[in-house]
């Protein structure tokens, strides 16, 4: 069995450990400032009632300067004990107590008569301060206050309270924000891990992406180097497969390559490694084989088990044929990406038969390969240099063929080859990435264009599938429209059916985006698949563009004629406007008027072309419609 796609990621701690110990020094911290704060209150307390105790001490002693006598006989003379009674009281004072050396009370004012003695705690409404009264000879006894709790030292605890509170408060809102903070790392951190496990892992079969097919294949050759064992490389395709999401649902192909991935993995060993590239094609690598007939004999294993039927959710069975494609390290290269290269490059030769075959590869492929390579090169090379260029096609409005816009068609003039037509790189340019690059430049180059047009005529750009996957799209074109000056209502966003068949709730959000920036969407080609008549009301679509393959023979088959005007009626149903492709003869042009066809586009009204023409054709029109209104 292959080894089974690796785990995502755990998030890293590190953030989450750091959040860990500031909520911890955080508590700590706030539980310190509240005990300083309340230390400080006592202090601040105490030290006053310190100071008022020996306030009043130093009043006994002036108004009885042998209290000292006093106290160490233990005996007060009553004329003495009269004079201190007299000693009036300061309104911080409740009341007081006099001992002798031994603790021995000697007199204590009537407001502590339920005084507890000096080794006892003091109620806690009556806090209270003692200094001792001594003289040369020692400490003569002590004086023990009760302090009342006056105004002032209720107004220095609301005080502290108060900063207590914000201290508390304050440590609270620190704290709630460190959770915050920790929360939102680890949903962060959780996406990231997560967005790591889908480059590597393709998220719905659980198989290698291409990135970790190409890391994994690398080690294998590392590995296989020293040893003398020969790595094998396995590309296969399913016949047929694409059809399958059109007639039997989104639903059911993902059931299908789930069941097939799984079969897969049962047919390789643990060593090995499955993957997949792309919608409809698989690869494996072989690890440590003896020679070339291990791989022939695992692609033969491959094709028969993917051949049993799969069983279907809803009933009965599918059944799908395999292309598959195979080179063998090190004689077919030792480098992954060559290997790959070449394994494709066998695949593609499979395809070319009529029956479903197994291909290994041959010296003689090295020249598509490399034909390949170069023109990927070079069109790397025009990307970055915008050497590409964009003509345009007019679309007019059927029943008096006024201009209404243009559709941006991508050309590659190249130095050596000619002319390249689109259907020759654009594909090339999905499978590296580079439609990404080139799909935003030809955004910037429409919108630029259009915006030095007249009037509302619109600019049409084709969407790749691609673009939606990959890339900030929304980002791309709301900068394209802000550099150009262009109004969004100008611009017009063309999508295919494929784009359908990808995550339905991903592809409504981006088009819903792109409408809230004021742009058109349209549905190019409809009416060549399923999906798109049973997606389309959760689209939204501003714009059904009839694919050519019912402009083509209209006029010889009435039954095209029934279905366009069931287009058009969908579409007035709708509120979306229609335009008709591949219009090229008056006769075509006269039935789509007469049921109801809004616009057209084809030969009949101009082939593509540059943007100068572009500028003389509108002139040319604007020129001819103020003579006409003279």
């Amino acid at each position: 069995m292959a080894r089974p796609a690796l785990p995502a990621e755990p998030p890293s701690d590190t953030i989450q450990r750091l959040v860990r110990r500031l909520i911890a020094f955080a508590i700590l911290l706030t539980l310190a400032a509240i005990g300083v704060n309340q230390f400080l209150l006592d202090r601040v307390l105490h030290h006053g009632a310190i100071a008022w105790t020996q306030s009043f001490a130093a009043e006994l002693l002036r108004r009885e300067p042998a209290l000292h006598t006093l106290l160490r006989d233990g005996a007060p003379d009553p004329t003495a004990l009269a004079r201190i009674v007299g000693v009036p009281e300061a309104v911080e004072i409740a009341g007081y107590r006099l001992l002798g050396p031994d603790g021995q009370l000697l007199y204590q004012s009537s407001a502590t008569a339920a005084a507890p003695p000096r080794t006892q705690a003091a109620p806690p409404r009556l806090p209270q301060a003692e200094v001792p009264l001594a003289d040369a000879e020692g400490v003569a006894g002590w004086l023990v206050v009760s302090m009342r709790e006056t105004g002032r030292r209720a107004a220095l605890r609301e005080a502290f309270r108060m900063a207590q509170a914000s201290i508390a408060t304050f440590g609270a809102a620190t704290l709630l924000l460190l959770l915050w903070l920790g929360l939102r790392g680890r949903r962060e951190e959780a996406a990231a891990a997560r967005a790591r496990y889908l480059l590597r892992h393709d998220s719905l079969t659980g198989l290698a992406t291409h990135a970790e097919l190409r890391d994994r294949l690398a080690q294998a050759l590392a590995l296989a180097r020293p040893t003398g064992r020969q790595v094998g490389v396995l590309v296969l395709n399913l016949r047929g497969f694409r059809d399958v999401n059109a007639v039997h649902g989104r639903a059911t192909g993902d059931a299908v390559l789930e069941a097939l991935a799984l079969r897969l993995r049962t047919l390789v060993r643990r060593e090995d490694t499955v993957a997949r590239l792309s919608a409809d094609r698989f690869a494996v690598v072989q690890t440590a084989i003896i020679g070339e007939e291990d791989a022939i004999t695992l692609a033969e294993r491959l094709a028969k088990a993917l051949a049993e039927p799969l069983p279907l959710a809803c009933g009965g069975g599918l059944t799908l044929s395999v292309e598959l494609g195979l080179a063998v390290a090190p004689q077919d290269g030792q480098e992954a990406e060559l290997l790959l290269a070449r394994a494709e490059a066998a695949l593609s030769a499979a395809r070319g038969q009529p029956e479903p075959a197994i291909r290994g590869f041959e010296p003689a492929m090295d020249e598509a390969i490399r034909a390949r390579r170069e023109i990927e090169a070079d069109l790397r090379q025009a990307i970055e240099a915008e050497a590409l260029v964009l003509h345009y096609q007019p679309q007019r409005r059927l029943r008096d063929r006024r201009l209404t816009g243009f559709e941006a068609l991508l050309r590659w003039p190249h130095p050596r080859r000619g002319m390249i037509p689109p259907a020759e790189f654009i594909p090339m340019a999905e499978q590296n990435g580079l439609i990404v690059p080139l799909g935003a430049w030809v955004i910037r180059a429409a919108c630029t264009e259009a915006a030095r047009w007249p009037g509302d005529l619109r600019v049409a750009v084709n969407l790749s599938p691609a673009q939606f996957r990959h890339g900030d799209l929304v980002c791309t074109v709301a900068e394209a429209l802000a550099r150009s000056g262009l109004s969004p209502h100008r611009l017009e966003l063309e999508i295919t059916e494929s784009l359908l068949q990808e995550d339905t709730e991903d592809v409504v959000r981006l088009l819903l985006d792109l409408r809230g920036l004021g742009v058109s969407i349209a549905m190019d080609d409809f009416g060549t698949g399923w999906s798109s008549l049973a997606h389309l009301w959760r689209f939204p679509f501003g714009k059904l563009k009839i694919d050519r393959a019912f402009i083509t023979e209209l006029t010889r088959d009435p039954k095209l004629s029934a279905i366009v005007a069931t287009i058009v009626g969908l579409g007035r149903i709708l509120d979306m406007e229609v335009v008709a492709e591949g219009v090229e003869a008056e006769d075509q042009a006269r039935i789509l008027t007469a049921e109801g066809c809004e616009q057209g586009q084809g030969w009949l009204f101009g082939r593509p072309m540059p943007a100068e023409a572009v500028r003389r054709l509108i002139a040319e029109e604007s020129g001819r419609a103020s003579r006409t209104a003279a």
